[in-house]
């Protein structure tokens, strides 16, 4: 007889650890895939709460400048504007200006109605872009925001 409760507390003892290793295994795996699933859904947020529309776009000389408009509900940081890119594109051209460059092809902006340091839903900001050259074609004018958003235009010069 005590020889079967030794063997049945053994047992026990033996299936609690079992399961304590087993649970101190899972529950980290089911955390991580939580904190990627809410980092995946803040993402996505961050982007369908993000839109802008390219209002107009003028040429002088071998420069181009476009307004564009925050007209999404995501209060953009100013900060984040210089990692947005600009492609110019015809059927014989091609420029990616780099922000702020010193050389050409480069692009700045200004804001034009807004105050702060956020780009805020119907607020305006101003892009010059300064080439070498602009021949004289159509082209497609493309700005990609940090996160992927984007918005395109055709203008001919």
């Amino acid at each position: 007889m005590s020889r079967e409760v030794i063997t049945t507390s053994m047992l026990i003892i033996a299936s609690v650890v079992a399961v304590v290793a087993l649970v101190n295994a899972v529950l980290p795996s089911v955390d991580g895939m939580s904190r990627s699933y809410t980092s995946v859904a803040q993402d996505m947020e961050n982007e369908v709460k993000t839109d802008v529309d390219i209002i107009f776009i003028t040429t002088q000389g071998d420069n181009v400048s476009m307004w564009v408009k925050n007209v999404g509900s995501n209060h953009i940081p100013l900060s984040y504007i210089e990692f947005s890119d600009i492609f110019i594109t015809s059927s014989s051209n091609y420029w990616h200006p780099d922000y702020g460059s010193a050389s050409n092809p480069g692009w700045n902006y200004t804001m034009e109605n807004g105050k702060g340091d956020t780009w805020n839903n119907g607020e305006t900001i101003k892009a010059t872009i300064e080439l070498d050259s602009l021949p004289t074609d159509t082209y497609e004018l493309k700005f990609v925001l940090y996160n992927g958003v984007s918005e395109s235009d055709i203008f001919s010069r």
